[in-house]
């Protein structure tokens, strides 16, 4: 009498393999294969699932960690140019970084008076702004009359006690200077992990390519690494040169229409811009509302939206496919649905993250055996 199985091997296993002729063990082989691609493929799901539960949970330190290694990322040539010709390497990154910190300490310097400005002032717009879409829109206005006329015959108490309510505030301070030391927090690591990306990120990168188990695997790590560092760095300082031209173009056509703050609004459209799709989308709903704001004219009021509009497509079109070329180009559904998965997890920083890290994993899965279909699929 033979020994019973194991419990793992009864479980992975439907049978043992039969004595029979060669079709049979082909047969039992191929049901072995099945099952196996059935559990890898539910390993992988729930390895999937117990990921984005960590990135979930973990939020407060994976999200400036991986935000600092995109900014480390695309400022690492400028370290490394400076390394060779004059300053060593922590000075090179102590530099860069300031130079960064100057930079936008300045921008929001130019834009807070205006944010502000425009901040306090979204209630009286926002009742000034209903009056001429009304007005523009007589005929969906009249249907609303009949309609309202029937629901205010059994809610006037309602609408009466509504009159006397306080208007909700848009904005508490006491949550917002809650929130601030760790807003606070958060920016200072994101600048102490840039700096210490910069400065010893290359001695790290060589350590972990060190523990790899043959030479071809450490070829391969190495080419991946240098592959990011390079495709991250072209990406994100070419998109950054892009938005600010997008931005500057915004500018002028909110100067040229003599809408109030166009330094303001070129500032919003080029940090907006970041976003694929949807922030140029909501650039384009400001737009439209400023206009209304300021002219009574549907064609003038559309101007500065249309004019938007076409500086977009032109961007989008022609401008960024021709720079960026092929090899970063990605599927807008991929894009859409990573925005909305890392959103999900992250927040708005999630959203500001998805594009750069959706090129990472393009980039990895190029190069390693077995993943190339998922490059090819978010192409």
């Amino acid at each position: 009498m033979s020994a019973p199985r194991p419990w793992y091997q009864a479980w992975i296993w439907s049978e043992a393999s039969p004595p029979g002729d060669s079709q049979q063990r082909l047969e039992f082989r191929s049901r072995q294969q099945r099952q196996l691609s059935r559990l890898n493929l539910a390993v992988g799901w729930l390895a999937f699932l117990a990921t984005l539960w960590a990135c979930a949970v973990a939020k407060a330190l994976v999200v400036p960690v991986l935000f600092a290694a995109f900014v480390a990322l695309s400022l690492n040539p400028i370290v490394q140019g400076l390394a060779r010709s004059w300053f060593p390497r922590p000075l090179a990154a102590a530099l860069v970084v300031g130079a960064g910190i100057a930079l936008l300490v300045l921008l929001v310097v130019w834009v807070a008076e205006p944010a502000q400005h425009w901040f306090e002032r979204a209630p009286a717009a926002v009742r000034s702004l209903a009056p001429k879409v009304r007005g523009m829109t007589q005929q969906i206005e009249a249907a609303g009359r009949a309609t309202q006329s029937i629901i205010t015959l059994g809610s006037q108490p309602a609408a009466k006690a509504a009159v006397g309510a306080a208007t909700p505030a848009l904005f508490d301070v006491w949550d917002a200077l809650a929130a601030a030391p760790r807003l606070l927090a958060s920016v200072f690591a994101v600048v102490l992990l840039c700096y210490f990306y910069l400065v010893y990120g290359d001695a790290l990168l060589a350590k972990v390519v060190a523990l790899s188990p043959s030479l071809e695997h450490e070829r391969s790590a190495i080419d991946i690494l240098r592959t990011m560092q390079r495709e991250m760095s072209r990406y994100l300082f070419t998109t950054t040169l892009i938005n600010a031209a997008v931005g500057l173009g915004a500018g002028l056509i909110a100067w040229s229409l003599r809408l109030e703050d166009a330094l303001f609004w070129g500032v919003l459209a080029a940090i907006l811009n970041f976003v694929p799709y949807v922030g140029p989308l909501c650039m384009l709903l400001v737009f439209v509302v400023l206009g209304l704001l300021q002219s009574n004219s549907v064609a003038t009021a559309l101007l500065p939206a249309s004019l938007f509009g076409a500086l977009i497509v032109l961007e989008g079109q022609f401008v960024t496919p021709w720079i960026l070329g092929r090899r970063l180009k990605l599927n807008p559904v991929a894009i859409l649905l990573w925005l909305m998965l890392l959103g999900w997890l992250w927040g708005p920083v999630g959203v500001v993250l998805a594009v750069p890290a959706l090129v990472v994993v393009k980039i990895v899965c190029e190069r390693v055996e077995g993943w190339d279909w998922l490059a090819r699929a978010v192409e």
